[in-house]
């Protein structure tokens, strides 16, 4: 049984794709759970486990921790995938990913790939080490270290990927021709995608900030002539056609 999460609080739009790309997969999770703290509620359209959590003033600038920590309180499923409410997901990634969590306990995608929307500018990180939360699943075998892990700061991706990987998990680089890692013990798994693109991180979108450096313009961002970058990564064609509506209403 697979279980979904998305955190998730105004950003009404980035809400109204990922709706898209979930109903778009190949394989569906058994539960969809969204935990959506935003000054406004966001209006469901998907069938899913919505759970309303008020925000309250007490609660820090970032509220990821306290809405992971609520969801995990309703897990049903024996994988568990992060899927975030601002990445653009191909109809294979449940696939893939859950399909990978028959043989590790931890998986994920590294050499993260962003893609600045308003500015049509692109970065690939080299981490192979560890991944990005939003491109992380894990099975139950790690449902205890999961939540050990949630004591700490934002960067929840890293201290899981440390169970597995210990230092190698701050290491941001391997040799471009390593396309997977497997951890020493066999327990995590990372891999490039590079043969098909099964994910995008869009930053710029509209709504609340996130919590990465990355969603603001960076100087170490790449400009994508006649959008040949965003084309490959997001190869369906009608999904690509959405994101350049998003652009022009973001001009």
């Amino acid at each position: 049984m697979i279980t979904c999460i998305t955190c998730t609080g105004d950003r009404p739009k980035c809400f109204r794709l990922l709706e898209c790309w979930m109903a778009n997969q190949v394989v569906q999770p058994d539960q969809w759970i969204v935990v959506d703290d935003g000054k406004v509620p966001t209006a469901i359209k998907y069938d899913c486990d919505y759970i309303r959590r008020e925000p309250k003033k007490s609660d820090p600038k970032f509220t990821m921790l306290l809405n992971l920590d609520e969801a995990f309180k309703h897990i049903k499923g024996d994988k568990i995938l992060f899927i975030e409410d601002d990445e653009y997901y191909a109809p294979d990634y449940v696939k893939e990913v859950s399909g990978k969590l028959d043989q590790y306990d931890l998986v994920g995608i590294g050499r993260s790939k962003y893609y600045h929307l308003p500015a049509l500018k692109w970065y690939k990180h080299r981490n192979m080490g560890h991944a990005s939360l939003a491109q992380t699943g894990f099975n139950k075998n790690f449902f205890n270290k999961a939540k050990a892990c949630m004591n700490g700061d934002l960067f929840l991706d890293i201290r899981f990927w440390r169970e597995v990987n210990g230092k190698m998990a701050d290491q941001f680089s391997l040799p471009d021709s390593i396309k997977e890692y497997e951890s020493k013990d066999g327990r995590g798994f990372i891999f490039d995608d590079f043969e098909k693109s099964i994910y995008t991180g869009v930053k710029g979108m509209p709504g609340r900030n996130g919590i990465g450096i990355g969603h603001n313009e960076r100087s170490c961002y790449y400009p994508d002539k006649d959008n040949r970058v965003l084309k490959s990564w997001i190869v369906t064609k009608d999904d690509y056609n959405k994101y350049l509506k998003v652009r022009e209403e973001l001009s």
